[in-house]
C-alpha cells in the first residue's frame, strides 16, 4: 500500500523478523478492512465481523465484551462523525487467525466535549496510535477484538 494521502506514505505493511506464510494472505485483508474504515460507512465494517461470535473491546473507549448489535450501534454513532479519516499501518503480524495491528489514524473529530454532532468546520483534528488485536474465523470475520489506543498530539 503505497498510496499517499495528507502527506502521509502508508505503510507496505511489511514484515519484521519472521515472516509467517500467511503475510500476503493478512495484508490483502487488512486493507480491505481499512477501505471499510475509510469509506465513513459502519455497515462496511460490520461486514468484518461475526455475527454471532463477536466479543468487541475499545478500552480507550471503555467498552468491553461487545456484541455484534452493540458494535453496530457504536460505529454508527462515532464513525459517522470522524471527518477525513486516514488510518496508516505501522506494523500488521500474524496469521489468518490471529493479528496484532499498530496503527495511526489522523480524522477531524465530530463529537463535542458534551457528546453533541459537530459538522466538519467545527470538529477538531485529531491523532491515535493504537494496537488492535484481532482473531479472525475461517470465514475472515472477525470473533474477537481488543483494540488499546491513545491520543497524541497533532
Amino acid at each position: 500500500m503505497a498510496s499517499q494521502k495528507h502527506g502521509q506514505k502508508k505503510s507496505d505493511m511489511k514484515p519484521l523478523g519472521h515472516k509467517h506464510d500467511d503475510h500476503e494472505y493478512i495484508v490483502a485483508r487488512q486493507e480491505r478492512y481499512i477501505k471499510a474504515w475509510e469509506s465513513g460507512t459502519p455497515e462496511e465494517i460490520m461486514e468484518f465481523m461475526d455475527p454471532l461470535e463477536l466479543n468487541y473491546s475499545n478500552q480507550g473507549m471503555q467498552k468491553e465484551g461487545l456484541s455484534h448489535s452493540d458494535v453496530k450501534d457504536l460505529f454508527a454513532k462515532n464513525r459517522t462523525h470522524l471527518y477525513d479519516l486516514d488510518l496508516k499501518t505501522e506494523t500488521l503480524h500474524g496469521h489468518k487467525h490471529f493479528t496484532a495491528w499498530e496503527w495511526t489514524v489522523t480524522c477531524k473529530a465530530g463529537i463535542g466535549p458534551n457528546g453533541e454532532a459537530l459538522k466538519k468546520e467545527e470538529a477538531t483534528p485529531t491523532m491515535m496510535k493504537g494496537c488492535t488485536l484481532m482473531w479472525w474465523n475461517d470465514n475472515d470475520k472477525i470473533i474477537r477484538n481488543h483494540e488499546y489506543a491513545q491520543a497524541k498530539e497533532f
